[in-house]
Formats: structure tokens, C-alpha cells, sequence
């Protein structure tokens, strides 16, 4: 019989944690732009992508600075 590998993951950072970053921060950023379209007569829904693709390079850059 053959011993059972451990399959966990080791404790500290892992390398797919900067994609864990870019989506959270996009939805984050979605959310933002979304309630700045809600409160201002400025709806446009390009703010809302535009919020998306910033909040999601800061969470993709900021998990990417700590690996």
C-alpha cells in the first residue's frame, strides 16, 4: 500500500492569488461605478466598465507587489 500524499496547500501566499486580487477588485470597482451612476444624473455605463477594469488592475497589482 502506498502512503497518502498530503494534499494541502502550504501556509503563506499562494501564486494564483493575484487572480483572487483582480477579481475582487473588479467586482469591487463594478460596485463603485455602479453607485456613482446611481447617486449622480451622470449615467453612463461605461463608468461602470471603467470602474471594473481599475478596481481590478489595483487588486491584481496589490496581491501581485505581496507574492
Amino acid at each position: 500500500m502506498t502512503p497518502v500524499k498530503d494534499q494541502r496547500l502550504p501556509p503563506g501566499r499562494q501564486p494564483y492569488d493575484p487572480l483572487s486580487g483582480l477579481r475582487v477588485g473588479a467586482v469591487a470597482g463594478g460596485i463603485l461605478g455602479a453607485a456613482v451612476i446611481a447617486v449622480t444624473s451622470f449615467a453612463e455605463v461605461w463608468l461602470m466598465l471603467v470602474g471594473a477594469v481599475i478596481g481590478g488592475a489595483i487588486g491584481f497589482w496589490s496581491e501581485k507587489r505581496k507574492v
